[in-house]
């Protein structure tokens, strides 16, 4: 991945002091082969642009944060990458494919927000989901869903990792939020994608189920599979995420959160919203940015 120009020294993280981080290292950047490679992306909605000359690279088996303030292009970048919405201008590639033809080694996980929950379908039919093609329609998942030994085990197998196998028989309607992200991850998991394109997956979860998360997606960097994560949680990513995509319609940098997310950085990606870490005798506290010159109306 590019790195930034010269730039002032990275802010330090706000310290976590509990076990729990611990016990999270931040792995090492990957180098070789390209996972994921965009050039010169443009593309957004009825004619308005969302992302702009949008360019970068992540190699194989890298875990990459993506951040940028709310309407900066994030999600409109993963559906971009999975091949929802084309691009307009530029070029993109997955695992040396155009989306389109690789989406099946692809894992998607939208939002929560984009998923119309009140659809009578049980936990175990959604993670089935991804193991069968849309076209096909409710009725035949439903009569195919437990029918295949292998794909009947690898529903089996996503629903414990996400310990949620005590909820298969349970209609998604009746779940609290995280364990809805829950079931969508364990649907992005289940045929067991080369590619992961999550899309806020720690939004709204408690501190618990937060940790799990990320000790699964640091798992599953070290098993070589390549993630892209979007994310508002700035203090995540500097202490676990290798690699960051920090993006504002256009990008503004990516590569190290260590070396990239300098105060500059943050400042030209969230604007007005940045929250600024400064260190004390206490460890690191946070603080709403002072905006300094004329300010825009």
């Amino acid at each position: 991945m590019s790195r930034s120009p010269d730039t002032q020294p990275a802010p330090h993280p706000p310290a976590r002091h509990d076990d729990q981080h611990a016990q999270h290292p931040v792995p090492r950047v990957r180098q070789g082969p390209i996972a994921v490679q965009v050039r010169n992306l443009t593309t957004g909605y009825d004619g308005n642009a969302a992302l702009e000359e949008i360019s970068f690279d992540v190699a194989r088996g890298n875990l990459v944060a993506l951040i940028g303030p709310n309407g900066s292009g994030k999600s409109t970048l993963i559906k971009s990458l999975v091949g929802l919405l084309a691009p307009w201008s530029g070029a993109i590639e997955v695992l040396g494919d155009p989306p389109s033809a690789a989406r099946e080694r692809i894992g998607y996980m939208p939002q929560i927000e984009s998923v119309d929950w009140r659809f009578p379908v049980s936990v175990r039919e959604v993670v089935a989901m991804g193991l069968y093609q849309r076209r096909w329609g409710w009725d035949r998942l439903r009569r195919l869903a437990g029918r295949a030994p292998n794909e009947s085990a690898a529903i089996d197998a996503a629903l414990e990792r996400l310990r949620i196998r005590d909820l298969a028989a349970e209609q998604v309607s009746e779940l609290s939020g995280g364990q809805q992200r829950r079931v969508l991850l364990a649907r992005t998991l289940v045929k067991d994608p080369e590619v992961l394109l999550l899309d806020e997956p720690a939004a709204g979860l408690d501190v618990s189920v937060e940790e799990d998360l990320l000790g699964l997606l640091l798992e599953l960097a070290e098993q070589g599979k390549t993630l892209i994560v979007a994310t508002h949680d700035i203090t995540s990513v500097f202490e676990h995420y290798p690699l960051a995509i920090c993006v504002n319609k256009r990008l503004v940098v990516s590569g190290p959160p260590a070396e990239v997310l300098t105060e500059d950085v943050l400042v030209q990606t969230f604007g007005r919203h940045l929250m600024v870490f400064h260190r004390d005798e206490h460890g690191y506290t946070v603080e709403p940015h002072v905006w300094h010159g004329r300010h825009d109306h």
